[in-house]
Formats: structure tokens, sequence, C-alpha cells
């Protein structure tokens, strides 16, 4: 289990994921996959086309309950105890620098 997991992602903007107390894909396939917090902060090159700031706050099976907020160039998702965390290997390129931190058991 990691205990901080963290990557850096730019294609049209910048993208930093964070996930807390996460199973990796790592473990057996008998182990439910889940985070108990999952964020996504983002700076896009281009802004939205909303007039107004957007929030949508979501509650469901794939997370305990969630939000979303969006303005322009600036956007903030965050799930809580989801059940179905992103896989952050895929936003992780060749030859970067990868940072986490991880909880050792006993």
């Amino acid at each position: 289990m990691k205990l901080i997991d963290y990557c850096h992602y730019e294609d049209y903007g910048h993208e930093w994921y964070f996930q807390i107390l996460n199973t990796s894909r790592h473990w057996p396939k008998w182990v439910p996959r889940f985070a108990l917090l999952d964020v996504v902060i983002q700076w896009d090159e281009y802004p939205a086309t909303e007039i107004f700031p957007m929030l949508l706050i979501s509650f469901g099976s794939r997370s305990l309950t969630g939000f979303s907020f969006r303005w322009k160039w600036f956007e903030i998702r965050c799930d809580f105890l989801t059940f179905e965390p992103r896989n952050l290997d895929k936003y992780r390129r060749e030859g970067r620098e990868t940072v986490y931190y991880t909880l050792r058991s006993e």
C-alpha cells in the first residue's frame, strides 16, 4: 500500500495527481483497489467555455463522495474513498523521476 503517490503530467497544460492510501496494481487480484483520497489539480493552456464557475458534487458507487470545480484555466477534482482510483503509471513518462512514499507493513 502506498501512503502518498504523486505524479505530474504535461500535455496541453499541467496536471498534478495525488493519491493517499491507495492499493496499487501490484497487489493480488482478490484485494479490492481503492484510494482514500484521489485528487487532480489542473491548469490548462486553454480556458473553459463556461461563463460562470462550475461546481459538481457527486455521490455514487464508484466513490463515497467527490467534487469537481472548474473556472477558466483552473480545475480541481477530488474523490473520497474511491474504489476505481486512477492508474498513475500511465501518466508517468520514461526517464522522468517518480516520487512516492510507501507505508511498510510488518
